[in-house]
Parts: structure tokens; C-alpha cells; sequence
């Protein structure tokens, strides 16, 4: 299977296709019966190794990294994943969508961390210093997600008893 986002071919009684968001999340199938995979040689495998590779990656997992009603979709890098499409019609939010990225008002970003000490719980707030720089979403051992406010993400942060440092997907495009 080719390696562009989204690229598919039929496999044993169904199709797999290249995570459309981004390849080095591999590929994904949809069968009727779990045979094919097995005569592929592929094992299963649990939740967490899948949480470790999205988070070292940055790519969100739904509600639990995106709070309802309140997450926007640039803060979480749907548009560089492939999740916004700008030249499209009508969808649920576009108008907020389109003014944020046109303004310039993404402050924060859903962004990796590797966390040093006792892993904060997910809604735990971010702190530099006494200013509060964003919350903790999800973790997997000693890395997560976190929405972190842009001006802060040099700064060391603090999360209950554990110290944060920020990175940046070689995939994300954060503002100058």
C-alpha cells in the first residue's frame, strides 16, 4: 500500500487504507471477519500501544482530548490533519472555523508533552509560574496531550506535582 494519507486496496474480504490524517499511524481495515489479519501475520495488540503512538504523535482522540462545546477544531490541528477543508461548503461550525484561522485567534494548541513525575490527571490545569497555561487530556507512561497556550510553551509548566516540557509536531504549522 502506498504511503499517501487516505490510500487504499482491498484486503482479504474487505479494504485497508493509510490513515488519512497521518501514515506514520498506519493503516486501517475494514473486514468482515478478523481471518485476514491473522493470515497477514498481524497480532493484536492493546489500547495503550495505540495511545502511544498517537500521542507521540499529537493526534487528538476525540472527547477525551477535545472537551464537547468547547473544543475548536484549529486548536487541535484538524486543519493540518486533514480534517478542515477551507474550499468546501457548508459544515457544523465552518463560520467560527474560517474566522479563526482568517483572524489569527488560535492561542492555544492541543500539543505533546513528556511529563516528569507523577502523571496529571486529564483537566488538570497547566501552570507557568502563577499563570495558568493551559490543561492536561490524555497520557500514555510519561508522555501526553495537553491544550497549552502558545505564549507559554517555551516556559517550563507545572501540572500538580509534575513538570511538563512541550514539543511540536514535525507535522503542525503554529503561528510565528
Amino acid at each position: 500500500m502506498g504511503e499517501a494519507p487516505g490510500a487504499t486496496r482491498p484486503f482479504g474480504d474487505g479494504v485497508a487504507y493509510v490513515d488519512p490524517r497521518l501514515p506514520r499511524l498506519g493503516a486501517r481495515a475494514i473486514l468482515a471477519s478478523p481471518e485476514a489479519l491473522v493470515a497477514a501475520g498481524l497480532a493484536e495488540t492493546d489500547l495503550a500501544a495505540w495511545d502511544a503512538a498517537r500521542i507521540a504523535a499529537g493526534v487528538p482522540d476525540g472527547s477525551r482530548d477535545m472537551v464537547v462545546d468547547r473544543a475548536l477544531l484549529l486548536e487541535n490541528g484538524f486543519d493540518e490533519l486533514g480534517g478542515v477543508d477551507f474550499e468546501k461548503g457548508c459544515y457544523m461550525g465552518q463560520e467560527l472555523t474560517a474566522r479563526t484561522k482568517y483572524r489569527g485567534l488560535v492561542r492555544k494548541r492541543l500539543l505533546p508533552v513528556t511529563i516528569a513525575g507523577p502523571v496529571p490527571a486529564p483537566g488538570t490545569p497547566l501552570m507557568a509560574g502563577e499563570a495558568e497555561a493551559g490543561e492536561m487530556r490524555s497520557a500514555c507512561g510519561q508522555a501526553g496531550l495537553a491544550l497549552v497556550r502558545l505564549e507559554h510553551m517555551a516556559t517550563p509548566l507545572r501540572a500538580g506535582e509534575a513538570t511538563l516540557t512541550v514539543g511540536v509536531p514535525d507535522w503542525a504549522r503554529l503561528p510565528e
